[in-house]
């Protein structure tokens, strides 16, 4: 049987290794200097390497910080789940990860865009439960026709146009909260809080941990 390294690891093993707090620790640290790039730019400025590191964290930090504030929900994600007791750890992940999608996204129209990804994701769905039903007396035949493209072009821009109405008003409130976080004050500030607790969550995690719940190290998934 091929072997493909990391794609023939199970959802538990990757949730188990996202939950080393090393690991966690790390993803901390990287997503607290990307935050607060700005600030730790202008801090090492005089600083021949650093400054000009800073400076290449700060045109990149945009569209990685995108990326990377996914990983820090899915990750958020994984502690809240496998550590009772790392609420403090995942919420700050969450939070950080927030921002720096936030960054990116209030830069689109997002109500524009939510309804292009539910409307897809719902058709998408909706042909996946109907396919097998392709060769099924009496109805097989309108099945066919309904996964055809044009029909499901046609499923998809109706979706889109009621999603957009639906969650249009909600998507922007949410943008204008997201403004709120991806300001540069506010994300230099999580930024240097998710430093912090990078370096505690690596150096003494108990401190962020509840220890009347469960103490790190986390325990494994299955």
């Amino acid at each position: 049987m091929l072997q493909f390294g990391v794609f023939d690891l199970t959802l538990g093993e990757i949730m188990a290794w996202f939950a080393d707090p090393w690991v966690v620790g790390w993803i901390l640290i990287v997503t607290g200097i990307l935050a607060a790039s700005w600030l730790l730019e202008n801090i090492t400025d005089p600083i021949p390497l650093l400054g000009t590191i800073f400076d290449i964290i700060v045109k990149l930090g945009t569209i990685l910080g995108f990326f990377v504030g996914i990983l820090d929900i899915l990750v958020g994600y994984v502690v809240f789940q496998t550590q009772p007791g790392g609420a403090i750890v995942a919420g700050v992940l969450i939070l950080a990860g927030f921002a720096l999608v936030m960054r990116v996204l209030t830069k689109f129209p997002l109500a524009f865009v939510f309804a292009i990804a539910a409307s897809l994701f719902t058709t998408f769905t909706l042909y996946g439960l109907l396919t097998p039903y392709t060769s099924a007396a009496f109805i097989g035949e309108y099945i066919v026709q309904i996964t055809s493209l044009k029909w499901m072009a046609i499923i998809a821009a109706v979706l889109f146009f009621f999603f957009y109405g639906l969650f249009g008003l909600m998507i922007n409130i949410i943008a204008l909260i997201g403004k709120i976080f991806a300001s540069t004050p506010l994300l230099v500030i999580i930024g240097l809080a998710a430093i912090a607790v990078g370096i505690i969550v690596i150096a003494a995690p108990a401190l962020v941990i509840n220890p009347y719940i469960d103490p790190w190290p986390l325990p494994t998934v299955p």
